[in-house]
């Protein structure tokens, strides 16, 4: 035993019994207040740690709750189908969406394959005609909870369950189509929108179709009386809709309904010009894409709408070919040409013209002038001419009203009576000169006005506003007709003292046998040559067809009318498909053309210019940069695609 321990023992027998008792209960609350201690933090412990655990795990599955995307799910209004499906829903029929619902919940429509068909009408894999469906009946697969696919066929389609996710939906991919007849049709009755799908029919005498669900979006075309459409997109006022002539846009749904009316309208009369919208289109017998097509108009050609059905119109082109083409390849404001530098002296064509303030009939009017009132010409563009007066008045004037043709001077003595071409052809020209522009070939015995005459040179009227200089031993001043004299020759008396008549060739060589020689020019083809020469350095501007303005196409086409020979179409490409017989050639060799044949140049889709073959190589013909000069054909940058010769 140790000393301590000894000593405990000593100390506690010798106490007392009431310090025992003392010292007794006083080591008890010592202890208590020991165990009290030590036992606290235990408890804390063992309290603390399951409220803290309970709060982490309450705050992440609150986070967690916070940071999921919560899925809205469309509305479906059942109202009114009660009867139709037997209390039952359809989950075939696609949901009646409200406002809300169409913009948080996307659909897919698949695209048409002629819906990119604007601007290349005369691809064969866009050249598809609309055919309207035989049932009608909207398609669609089943919706999900967040995404609704829609098809274009007019099938039914078999129904997909929604797939649920925590974040987001999913859809499944489309299944196979089904044509079961025992789920009924879906229906608008409650809400009065038309089916999507539906066959539907225009109901007055014209509607527009809208680029937008609006009457504030600009008109994309229309419908007519009768027309058939389908229903692409159902709206509450406005559906996005298809015509049958493949028109797409907006159309007010109180405009159509599911019954096709009495007394329908085919297509409307119009009485314009348009103008080709496009590269190329292509212009047919039938106003659908499956009829032939005829020939093939290009970008701003200008063609004559005779009427449309809203979808195709049927026009005249400047060569004289009826056939239809697409609205949306066609438009009625005219190509924007920019004017060109002219300076030059030009003249009132007519008894009083309007100067005004800008280049369009809408503009104020600053000045009027009278016919044969000199002007200075500053630039045009074709159309219009910007003028200056001798004041220092400048202006525009619309450019029919001007001439380059000088009045007849002041030495020319005015009188008026009829005259004739007394020679094989006699050239009218632009001034009192052999230097000027021909404006026109007359051919024996034809009349013409005699408005003043000079020093060896007639002021005459050869067609109605047309006017110009003859040289005056070409005509003959009596009125009766001139008959042509006879080409008849006399031989030499024989030795019996008679004589024999000699018949000049015949001038048809229908029943002629074709010449062995190589082909000659022809009187006409010369002619051609001798106009277009006159009008070098005449300045080119798009369109231009005159001695103010002029284009290649144009170019052809006042020679040759010049001469007597009606050509109407002012284009390259119309002019190599309607007029001539082709030459055949090669490469650069000349040698088969003869003066007058037209030359065409190609990049491989039509004719972009054309000139006139003048001989040794050479061709008279217009270009933008030097307006009406000559090349040299063995030097120039392209060669020939087509040659075409209009006078045998």
């Amino acid at each position: 035993m140790s000393e301590i321990d000894s000593e405990k023992m000593l100390t506690l027998d010798d106490l007392k019994s009431e310090d025992f008792v003392k010292a007794r209960r006083g080591r008890p609350q010592v202890r208590k207040r020991k165990v009290f201690k030590v036992s606290s933090v235990g408890r804390y412990l063992f309290y603390g740690l399951p409220v803290v655990a309970f709060v982490l795990i309450i705050s992440i599955f609150v986070v967690s709750i916070a940071s999921v995307k919560p899925v809205e799910v469309p509305f479906q209004d059942f109202r009114g189908h009660e009867v139709n499906l037997g209390g039952q829903i359809d989950r075939d029929a696609p949901p009646v969406l409200s406002d809300h619902g169409r913009s948080d919940v996307p659909n897919t429509i698949p695209q048409d394959d002629d819906q990119d068909d604007d601007q290349h009408e005369d691809q064969e894999d866009q050249d598809k005609e609309f055919i309207p469906p035989e049932v009608e009946q909207p398609s669609s697969t089943a919706p999900t909870p967040a995404v609704v696919l829609m098809s274009s066929d007019a099938t039914k389609p078999t129904t997909t369950e929604p797939i649920a996710t925590k974040a987001k939906t999913t859809t499944t991919p489309e299944t196979k189509k089904t044509t079961s007849p025992t789920t009924a049709k879906p229906t608008a009755a409650a809400s009065n929108l038309p089916v999507k799908g539906s066959t539907q029919y225009v109901l007055n005498r014209q509607v527009y179709v809208r680029e937008g669900p609006g009457k504030e979006h600009p008109i994309a075309g229309f419908g007519l009386r009768g027309m058939s459409l389908r229903v692409l997109e159902p709206g509450k006022e406005w559906s996005k809709i298809r015509t049958e002539n493949s028109l797409e846009g907006y159309m007010l749904n109180e405009l159509f309904g599911p019954v096709q009316p009495e007394n329908i309208v085919e297509e409307i009369g119009t009485g314009r010009y348009m103008y080709i919208d496009t590269g190329a289109a292509n212009l047919r017998e039938e106003p659908t894409t499956d009829s032939e097509i005829i020939t093939v108009a290009y970008k701003d050609e200008k063609v004559y709408q005779i009427s449309t059905n809203g979808g195709w119109s049927r026009i005249k082109t400047e060569g004289g070919i009826e056939a239809y083409i697409r609205n949306d390849l066609i438009r009625e404001t005219p190509p924007i040409i920019p004017f060109v530098k002219t300076n030059r002296v030009v003249y009132v064509d007519t008894n009083v013209a309007n100067v005004r303030e800008s280049a369009t009939t809408d503009s104020a009017v600053v000045v009027q002038i009278r016919r044969d009132q000199r002007l200075t010409e500053l630039k045009t563009n074709g159309t219009w001419s910007e003028i200056k007066l001798s004041d220092g008045t400048t202006g525009y004037v619309h450019g029919e009203l001007l001439t380059t043709l000088e009045p007849a001077p002041s030495g020319f003595k005015k009188v008026e009576k009829t005259v004739y071409v007394n020679t094989g052809y006699a050239n009218i020209r632009s001034k009192p000169n052999t230097n000027s522009s021909i404006l026109n070939v007359a051919s024996f015995g034809t009349p013409l006005k005699q408005l003043a005459f000079g020093s060896g040179w007639t002021f005459v009227e050869y067609s109605e506003g047309n006017r110009g200089y003859i040289s005056t031993d070409l005509i003959l001043g009596s009125k009766p007709k001139p008959t042509k004299p006879t080409t008849t020759t006399t031989a030499k008396p024989t030795t019996k003292g008679k004589s024999t008549k000699k018949t000049a060739k015949p001038t048809s060589t229908k029943d002629v046998p074709a010449p062995t020689n190589p082909p000659q020019a022809t009187t006409k083809g010369k002619q051609v040559v001798q106009v277009a020469n006159s009008l070098i350095g005449t300045p080119y501007v798009l369109g231009g067809c005159s001695t103010r303005s002029i284009d290649c196409s144009g170019l052809v086409k006042y020679a040759y009318n010049a001469v007597g020979f009606r050509m109407t179409f002012h284009g390259a490409t119309g002019q190599a498909q309607l007029y001539g017989r082709k030459v055949p050639f090669n490469g650069r060799d000349f040698s088969p053309l003869l003066p007058g044949d037209l030359i065409f140049f190609s990049r491989g889709k039509g004719y972009h210019h054309v000139g006139i073959y003048i001989g040794n190589n050479q061709m008279v013909h217009a270009t933008s940069r030097r307006g009406v000069h000559i090349s040299d054909l063995m030097r120039y940058s392209q060669t020939p695609a087509l040659v075409k010769r209009i006078f045998e």
